[in-house]
């Protein structure tokens, strides 16, 4: 996981339920609350060859791990491989919690889906099954 460099990392169900999230979920989502603060979920991360490197050794992976695996079945226009969403807070939410100290995502914080973007969704019962 290091070596996508993430800032957020989920996992869990849906609220009150901890079995796992269905793979590549995040896909279908258009707005999401993470601790009172709403996001858009505004597009695709394209990966590019770093994720190849080591982070420690700075080795490249033999065959070229992970993007020769995301080639398969991940990869989008332009021959971009993706993996995890960009996030774009919603600016009527942050005006909300002005003064207030809670704006950190903290370990164990919920997402709550708000909205699912019906494109992506359709996209990915298509891919991967129903949600």
């Amino acid at each position: 996981m290091r070596r996508f460099r993430p800032n957020l990392v989920i996992s869990g169900g849906t609220k009150g339920d901890k079995s796992s999230l269905p793979p590549w979920i995040e896909d279908t989502w258009k707005k999401i609350r993470i601790n009172g603060v709403d996001f858009f979920v505004w597009q695709r991360c394209g990966r590019c060859i770093m994720t190849t490197i080591d982070r420690d050794s700075l080795d490249r992976a033999p065959r070229g791990e992970p993007l020769a695996t995301l080639n398969t079945f991940r990869e989008g226009a332009h021959g971009q491989r993706n993996f995890g969403m960009h996030l774009i807070p919603d600016p009527a939410s942050l005006a909300k919690k002005a003064g207030n100290a809670a704006l950190t995502v903290h370990v164990g914080d919920t997402i709550e889906v708000l909205e699912y973007d019906q494109e992506r969704l359709k996209e990915w019962k298509t891919k991967f099954g129903s949600a």
